[in-house]
């Protein structure tokens, strides 16, 4: 009987031993590390918002400042192409391809979030389109399939500087969808309860396998609802008050320097929880959005800071005193904390000449567009009086 034991287990053993591992995701086959002196870069373009054809002045952009700024890694957080725009299935990889090939020859890896406007009456769904993402050696985002709502909720794990198979820092990626359904007005979706499901169950796993939380930051498109108890409610003879839900705002004093309120953040009328459940995790440090193309701003919001990072893309609207790419500085040695800083797309392209008369003739081009639009417009209100 000791021997049949024995063979028994023997045999589980081996079987154990021949059971294949599991499959790694992109994020983990991409092996992002902190640097030797212990130093991460992520560069945060959102909103390009473009169509098959990017702008030349955001194209060159994108390309100084990646060339600039060295990022580790960069992050895109939605309505990284204008479905609306994009009715031709061509069309659409041609719109990916605009920025993708960018990062590719630059050789630095890529993770991205969907917004509304990426799959907004586009020839191909956001499944589709993150196929075209995949055929890209720098891309390592992924659709989760049908286990969760949405497309392209995942982590991205950065690993210690040792060398080791130690996870010192996690990227949430969230989709937050893009317009809800359930409501009969034009309103903004939001993070699912399976998605937050999916964040405590694999937050939780990480914190047994590491021996407590680790330092995350969350990326998504839309913001969090509870940005309007973070901003501080005011009168309509503030300066620089925004109005909003029949009141007016302004950026609280806790705002970080440099933080501009430009518009109404714009987030879904209805609160999944989301920034609660984050909050009670304890390892997200930021949530940091697009969506909102004139806001720039980081607020610190009971332990969590809202972050909004405003758009380089020109093909909607924006302003010359926000437009540009968001920088945020990990470094492992202080886990729990990051920096962060914007640049700007017109000082960055005026600090050269030949991407300065870019940007001259783009600028002087966008004015004469907006003068004939104005002017057809002039003519239409005459032709129809």
């Amino acid at each position: 009987m000791k021997k049949l034991i024995a063979v028994f287990l023997a045999l589980l053993l081996v079987a154990g031993l021949c059971l294949p591992a599991a499959a790694e995701t992109p994020a983990e086959q991409a092996k992002l590390r902190f640097k030797d002196d212990g130093t991460f870069r992520i560069l945060n373009f959102t909103d390009f918002q473009d169509d098959e054809i990017l702008y030349l002045a955001t194209k060159c952009f994108i390309q100084m400042t990646v060339k600039e700024l060295k990022p580790d890694l960069i992050v895109l957080t939605g309505d990284n192409i204008a479905g609306y725009s994009m009715d031709k299935a061509w069309k659409c990889k041609k719109g990916i391809r605009e920025f993708m090939n960018i990062f590719e020859v630059l050789g630095v890896p890529v993770a991205f979030v969907f917004g509304n406007h990426d799959e907004e009456h586009a020839a191909l769904t956001k499944e589709e389109q993150m196929e075209i993402y995949a055929q890209y050696s720098v891309n390592i985002a992924y659709d989760e399939g049908e286990a969760l709502s949405g497309c392209g909720t995942y982590n991205v794990p950065i690993y210690a500087s040792d060398g080791s198979e130690k996870v010192a820092f996690n990227l949430w990626m969230f989709d937050s969808g893009d317009y809800d359904k359930t409501i009969d007005y034009y309103g903004y979706d939001h993070v699912k309860q399976d998605q937050l499901d999916w964040y405590e169950e694999t937050r939780a796993r990480l914190a047994e396998e590491y021996g407590g939380n680790v330092p995350a930051i969350a990326f998504q498109h839309i913001i969090v609802p509870e940005i309007y108890d973070a901003l501080q409610e005011t009168d309509e003879t503030t300066e620089g008050a925004i109005r909003a839900r029949g009141t007016y705002y302004v950026l609280p004093e806790t705002a970080a320097p440099g933080s501009i309120l430009g518009e109404a953040p714009c987030p879904s009328e209805t609160n999944s929880g989301e920034f609660d459940m984050l909050l009670n995790g304890g390892d997200v440090l930021a949530c940091v959005s697009g969506h909102d193309h004139v806001n720039s701003f980081v607020i610190p919001y009971r332990g969590i800071d809202l972050v909004n990072t405003p758009t380089c893309g020109y093909n909607s609207y924006g302003n010359e005193e926000t437009r540009g790419a968001r920088v945020i500085d990990l470094n492992e040695k202080t886990p729990r904390t990051y920096e962060t800083f914007t640049v700007l797309l017109p000082e960055t392209l005026g600090q050269n000449p030949a991407s300065s008369l870019v940007y001259q003739l783009h600028m002087t081009w966008l004015k004469i567009k907006d003068w004939v639009v104005e002017q057809w417009d002039r003519l239409q209100d005459r032709i129809g009086k």
